[in-house]
């Protein structure tokens, strides 16, 4: 998939999400982060088919052959669920049992990163 094509593929797969500004929907970025609020409330209104199928998407994301897709899905949409539940006094590791396995391979290496490997982020193949 191509990076400007996500957004387009994520209101196309959840119609209920919407994003107020429209100019905000030219920014994947920003995006992200205001899906991990519509994920957080999918979660905590007991909505966990939305709430799963969410979680789906940023596997699909992170499995994409496109680097920046894949990216994005680590910087934007896990460090933002991260930063999203805990914010709202929500345990952040509860999304990792329901995550796919790419998914749950990069929230590791991003809660390694925070925690001082600069490295962390690399892909595998790239790795030194």
């Amino acid at each position: 998939m191509r990076y400007e094509d996500v957004n387009k593929a994520l209101l196309k797969e959840f119609p209920a999400f919407t994003v107020d500004n429209e100019g905000d929907f030219e920014l994947p970025y920003i995006v992200a982060g205001l899906f991990t609020d519509f994920i957080l409330e999918a979660y905590k209104a007991g909505n966990k088919e939305t709430y799963i199928k969410s979680l789906h998407f940023i596997e699909m994301l992170h499995t994409d052959k496109v680097q920046k897709v894949r990216e994005l899905a680590t910087i934007d949409y896990l460090e933002s669920i991260q930063n999203t539940w805990s914010q709202d006094l929500l345990n952040s590791n509860i999304p990792f049992r329901d995550l796919g396995e790419e998914s749950k391979k990069w929230w590791i290496k991003l809660n390694n990163f925070w925690n001082g490997d600069k490295k962390a982020l690399r892909e595998d193949d790239c790795a030194e």
